[in-house]
């Protein structure tokens, strides 16, 4: 792997993520700034349902059979791939999972509820347990018309009621994208399928921003640990297939 490949995956990658923490600099807010009930809003939902619990694995098996073309015949370097990328995605979700626990950042959405007299303040809501939250943030809600918050953003909000810092969608996605553009890059596939990838992860770590899943600082901090992770995986499955 050159220095030039990886100055490219963390330009495509990081830079457009860093524009939103920028923006939040001169004060632009993320949340709300949609409709929520409008069709954009929708498009960030389905954004974020691609890594979700069913929506990552089929992300990663379409990924997967675009990538492996070339060693489906080779059963070793297939376990060798898969190994990689589950160590990378591994990783990842523990790192995620213990920052939230070390920095205890409430999320956006938690913070407007309060100030709309929605909920409790920030800190009384996450000293209960999670399934407590749940129940306070769905009968705060309950009363909200459709037109403000619908009804499957606020679905979604009762399944996200932990803390905000880092963004683990993110970090899935920029994983993802950092491991299969290496690896496309690699091949010396189609440039059009490296952008489409890319744009598809970016887009994701802004979907969390305006559905008031998470600030700025929280994707772009997962842009950065995705991507290392991400090219990590893919640098070892590269040093393994050329042995």
């Amino acid at each position: 792997m050159t220095a030039r490949l990886l100055f490219t995956v963390l330009a495509i990658l990081v830079l457009p993520v860093a524009i939103a923490s920028m923006g939040y600099q001169w004060h632009w807010h993320w949340f709300p700034l949609l409709d929520l009930d409008d069709a954009p809003a929708l498009l960030a939902y389905g954004l974020t349902l691609s890594v979700g619990k069913v929506g990552i694995v089929i992300t990663l098996v379409g990924l997967s059979l675009l990538v492996l073309h070339r060693w489906r015949h080779r059963p070793g370097i297939l376990l060798m791939f898969f190994f990689c990328l589950m160590a990378a995605l591994g990783s990842a979700f523990v790192t995620k999972t213990l920052a939230k626990q070390y920095f205890k950042e409430p999320r956006p959405y938690v913070l407007w509820l309060a100030e709309k007299g929605r909920l409790a303040d920030s800190d009384r809501f996450y000293a209960q347990l999670p399934a407590i939250r749940e129940q306070w943030l769905a009968d705060g809600l309950k009363e909200m018309p459709e037109r403000q918050v619908p009804g499957w953003l606020k679905l979604h909000w009762q399944d996200e009621v932990s803390y905000s810092f880092p963004s683990g969608h993110s970090i899935a996605a920029m994983t993802i994208a950092a491991f299969y553009c290496l690896l496309l890059l690699y091949r010396r596939r189609s440039p059009w399928l490296i952008g489409a990838l890319t744009t598809w992860a970016v887009a994701v770590c802004y979907s969390r921003l305006l559905l008031g899943l998470h600030w700025p600082v929280d994707i772009l901090a997962s842009s950065l640990l995705g991507v290392m992770f991400g090219v990590l995986g893919a640098w070892a499955f590269i040093r393994w297939d050329r042995r």
